[in-house]
């Protein structure tokens, strides 16, 4: 008999895997049954192409809420000063309906994401967090949120990677990396 490299092998048995593994669906479909979510196919409009060759997204009226008032900080605590001002100050304005800067902020958030939970269409709206002291250039840097240490994205343009998901005007998701991970924050009363 003759003997098989090792390498070979490997790449035999992941080409017949390859296969299963695509017929498994998308990864968050695998990861929702974990969440204690259930699996469900939602609808995911595909966004609008504007005459420019832009393109936009469903942005629908603000709602006011009480409930994104701010109260004296955030559960789980929000150990930087500026990050934990600079959303208490988006809440505000998003509580009371003010005008947001960027035409992007409110656009329902249709992509199913690991880590957040999903729900129907239209529950979660996208809102830029914009951080003082982080100008266009500023690389990655530490945010400590529950005394575990999370990673905030590079600012590679005007908006950066921080953003609120707001969910059912009520529920507040904070992603510091442009939506690889979200952290549900609740207003502490």
């Amino acid at each position: 008999m003759k003997r098989f490299r090792a390498p070979l092998l490997v790449s035999a048995l992941f080409a017949a895997a390859l296969p299963l593994l695509f017929a498994a669906g998308p990864v968050y479909d695998q990861l929702s049954g974990l969440a204690g979510t259930p699996a469900v196919d939602l609808p995911v409009p595909e966004a609008l192409e504007a005459e420019d060759g832009v393109y936009k997204y469903e942005n629908p009226p603000c709602v006011p809420s009480d409930e994104l008032l701010p109260g004296r900080g955030f559960f789980p605590v929000v150990s930087d000063a500026r990050r934990e001002r600079a959303i208490e100050d988006l809440l505000a304005r998003l509580a009371v309906c003010r005008p947001m800067p960027y035409d992007n902020d409110g656009n329902i958030h249709s992509k199913p994401r690991p880590g957040l939970p999903r729900k129907p269409y239209g529950y979660y709206r996208e809102y830029t967090l914009i951080v003082p002291g982080r100008p266009t250039g500023s690389g990655p840097e530490p945010v400590v949120i529950g005394g575990q240490t999370y990673m905030a994205g590079p600012v590679l343009s005007f908006r950066g990677a921080e953003r609120l998901l707001i969910g059912d005007h009520r529920e507040i998701y904070y992603t510091p990396d442009h939506y690889s991970t979200f952290v549900r924050l609740d207003i502490v009363r």
